[in-house]
C-alpha cells in the first residue's frame, strides 16, 4: 500500500506543478482524506480490528506524506487542508458516520458486476451483490465535514500578492 501511496503522491505532485504553470497566482488547496474507520468507537464491520488499525495507519501515512508534498510547494501557492479534526466522530462506527461501511449493490453502472474483470468485488454469501463505489467514500455528514475542514484555514490562506 505505500508503494501505491507514494506513487500517488508523485502523480499528485506533478498535477500540482501542472495547475501552477497554467495559473501561477492562483492559491491550490490540497485536501486530505481522514481516516476511515473509529479509533474509540466499537465496531462491527466486515473489516477486522487489526484490519482496521492498517487501513487508518495508510490513511495515516497519506496524509502525512501529502503535507509534506505540499510543504515542499508552498512558494506554489499549494496549501494542506486536513480534514481528520472535522471528521473527528464522523467516522466509520461513529455516530452518525460520515464514511459509509460496506454498501452492498450494484446500484448503478459505476457499481462493480459480478460479469466484470473486477469480479473480487463480489461476494458469494451476498448472493448477487457486489461492492457499491460508495463504500469507504464520504456521504452527505462526511461532504459536509470536508466543506468544514476546506473552510477553516480561512482569510488567511489568501497569499498576499493576490489581495
Amino acid at each position: 500500500m505505500r508503494a501505491d501511496i507514494d506513487a500517488a503522491v508523485t502523480q499528485t505532485g506533478a498535477l500540482l506543478d501542472e495547475i501552477h504553470k497554467a495559473a501561477p497566482k492562483a492559491t491550490i488547496s490540497l485536501m486530505g482524506y481522514p481516516l476511515l474507520f473509529s479509533r474509540t468507537a466499537a465496531c462491527s464491520t466486515l473489516v477486522s480490528a487489526s484490519q482496521r488499525a492498517i487501513l487508518n495507519n495508510m490513511a495515516q501515512y497519506f496524509e502525512d506524506k501529502q503535507r509534506d508534498l505540499a510543504l515542499s510547494k508552498t512558494s506554489a501557492g499549494v496549501r494542506y487542508r486536513s480534514p481528520q479534526t472535522a471528521f473527528e466522530g464522523k467516522r466509520i462506527c461513529d455516530t452518525p458516520e460520515g464514511i459509509n461501511g460496506v454498501v452492498a449493490g450494484p446500484n448503478g453502472d459505476g457499481d462493480f458486476h459480478h460479469d466484470d474483470d473486477a469480479t473480487q468485488l463480489c461476494w458469494w454469501f451476498w448472493g448477487d451483490s457486489c461492492l457499491n463505489r460508495e463504500s469507504y467514500h464520504p456521504n452527505k455528514t462526511g461532504t459536509t465535514a470536508y466543506a468544514q475542514a476546506f473552510m477553516t484555514l480561512g482569510p488567511a490562506a489568501i497569499r498576499q500578492e493576490d489581495e
